[in-house]
């Protein structure tokens, strides 16, 4: 089985041919997830696919991590397999890998594609009460039917489930594949609360394409919104009628939107590294990476708390 860096060791799978495109994987899923489209992707890319620190058939969690050390897992598997920079593909969770890989390590990143994922922090977009509660219902009648796929209400669109339900059955058998250990669980969740890039989308220098399933009920769509908002020059790519899994679930269309956006910004450089003594820093940050996220978190909320006062007052 092929692996890269040590302490830890993440396995890892390169796929097809063409300009490389590091594909990042959610939350505690393994880059399994990834087998449908590999082909046809392949067809187009380098496709380099690996396992977060933790999960999969990386190496186990000892401890708790952050999205910054994520990032910087990337980072170092890019250049222990010799791949000074690549397209960046983050879906999910692995979106705000992506963004914190191209605010901290840019001179790794070309093209930026940030798909189903939102900034984090207190002024991220969160589910309303009344998708939830469509959520909710959905699971529940899943749980009551046997064979029914529990998940699939949070990943796939009702109509996907409805017309296609064997080929939902197929991909949820994906995100079950390698599960983490509990500790794995625990260190990418508290990752997840303390990540908050809202403040510092500007600072990312690559070209970037935010790709979002239309009927997304994990990450509401204006999310996507936000995020093109915040970085500068992006796209929006929105998939009609696609779930939070909109890659798996309608591969091809969301592959073209990726290839024309890439051939009107073709070619792409890779962005310039930052200051001399935030590189000399990084080592050490990267480690403190949970409590500076949790700080940044907290400002975020005091910043918005203030605003919403102002407005009150107003």
């Amino acid at each position: 089985m092929p692996y890269a860096l040590k302490r830890p060791r993440l396995y890892y799978e390169r796929h097809g041919t063409g300009q490389p495109l590091l594909l990042i994987t959610g939350f505690t899923i393994s880059s399994a997830i990834f087998e449908p489209i590999l082909k046809c992707y392949g067809e187009h890319f380098d496709c380099i696919v690996y396992d977060h620190r933790g999960t999969g058939r990386s190496d186990r969690a000892m401890r708790l991590t952050s999205m910054v050390e994520l990032a910087a897992d990337a980072s170092r598997l890019l250049a222990a397999l010799g791949v000074e920079s690549a397209h960046v593909y983050g879906l999910s969770m692995g979106g705000m890998v992506a963004q914190e890989l191209a605010i901290t390590f840019p001179e790794r990143v070309r093209g930026l594609i940030l798909g189903g994922t939102w900034p984090g922090g207190p002024r991220a977009i969160r589910p309303a009460l009344r998708e939830i509660a469509l959520l909710g219902a959905a699971s529940a009648r899943a749980l009551g039917e046997p064979g029914r796929p529990l998940l699939g209400p949070a990943l796939f669109s009702p109509s996907f489930r409805k017309e296609q339900p064997e080929r939902v059955a197929e991909l949820l058998k994906l995100f079950s594949r390698h599960r983490p250990s509990t500790i794995g669980i625990a260190a990418q969740w508290w990752a997840t609360v303390y990540h908050d890039t809202a403040s510092r989308l500007g600072q990312i220098q690559a070209p970037t394409l935010v790709m979002h399933g239309a009927r997304d009920m994990m990450a509401p769509p204006a999310n996507a919104r936000l995020l093109t908002h915040r970085i500068r020059g992006a796209e929006l790519a929105m998939i009609p009628g696609a779930g939070h899994a909109y890659a798996l679930e309608q591969p091809q269309e969301s592959l073209t939107l990726l290839l024309e956006w890439l051939e009107r910004h073709l070619p792409i450089a890779a962005g310039s590294p930052r200051g001399s003594l935030a590189q000399r820093l990084e080592p050490v940050t990267r480690h403190l990476g949970l409590p500076i996220g949790a700080l940044r978190t907290g400002i975020s909320l005091a910043g918005l708390a203030t605003q919403r006062g102002r407005r009150t007052a107003d």
